[in-house]
């Protein structure tokens, strides 16, 4: 670690067969939303920006594919210099036949006020995003449109009331299914306050539609310690590595050189 240095905010991460892709917030620059691309996600080359013209301040997309279509998922912050954007964060998405493009020009979703969208296919084989909070909201078949209304649905995990923390902020939901249970992977404690804030949590439920039972070894991941080389890790992906086991794959500050952003770290994942 770090397996991709520099400011790699809030990573989504793609396995497509032997292939790994990944993106990360872009924010201000322009074009935005560089893939990444990796047969064994540790060695990461750039294939090009998917974004060409941002609408706003990108935060953490959710990037997927699904039949033979890519798709991203980008939440938008209206910039001083954004034009045509509500005044709330809003949902966009775009697609592509390759990943390497061309994309389509972003469509909106009409989803205001949320960010951190995470894509999934329920057991009923209806698609849905999640949202930060943890809401969700059910998707067209193209997943161009939503198909009904936004509702909450988790409400996280609670940490102790003495952990220095910078707010709960519960955000980051990443869907993955293993073994017919659904896990929900997802952060609290604040994106970039304390070393000790941010962290990553992880639910399971045997249907999309929930109940969501946490894990009882919460944080599954945490800095403990300003003595720490990783400082606020967390906004993590859990994603099964080329050798069958699992990893996830999350950002953090390196003690000492903050100022280089959130970089690209790797842990592996035991399940018990």
């Amino acid at each position: 670690n770090p397996v991709l240095a520099g400011d790699r905010p809030d990573p989504t991460i793609l396995q497509d067969g032997g292939d790994y892709y990944a993106t990360f917030s872009s924010f201000d620059a322009t074009p935005g939303l560089v893939i990444w691309h990796s047969r064994d996600l540790v060695n990461w080359v750039p294939l090009g920006p998917a974004l060409e013209k941002p609408l706003g301040t990108v935060f953490a997309p959710d990037l997927l594919k699904h039949g033979n279509r890519y798709t991203l998922y980008i939440p938008f912050i209206p910039a001083p210099w954004s034009q045509h954007l509500p005044d709330t964060p809003s949902i966009h998405v775009i697609h592509a036949e390759d990943i390497r493009g061309p994309w389509s020009q972003p469509v909106d979703l009409g989803i205001r006020g949320y960010i951190d969208p995470g894509h999934v296919v329920g057991e009923d084989g209806r698609r849905y995003l999640f949202l930060s909070g943890v809401a969700r909201v059910r998707l067209s078949e193209d997943g161009l449109a939503t198909d009904g209304a936004i509702e909450h649905v988790y409400d996280g995990w609670q940490y102790p009331d003495d952990w220095i923390t910078e707010a709960y902020a519960l955000e980051g939901p990443k869907l993955f299914r293993r073994g017919g249970w659904f896990y929900l992977i997802s952060a609290v404690g604040g994106t970039a306050g304390p070393a000790t804030g941010h962290m990553v949590i992880a639910a399971r439920s045997r249907s999309v539609h929930g109940p969501w039972e946490n894990c009882p070894h919460n944080p599954i991941v945490r800095t403990r310690s300003v003595e720490e080389r990783w400082w606020s890790r967390g906004h993590a992906t859990l994603v099964e590595g080329p050798d069958g086991g699992h990893w996830l794959l999350y950002h953090g500050y390196e003690n000492g050189y903050r100022s280089l952003g959130r970089q690209l770290l790797l842990e592996p994942v035991e399940w018990t």
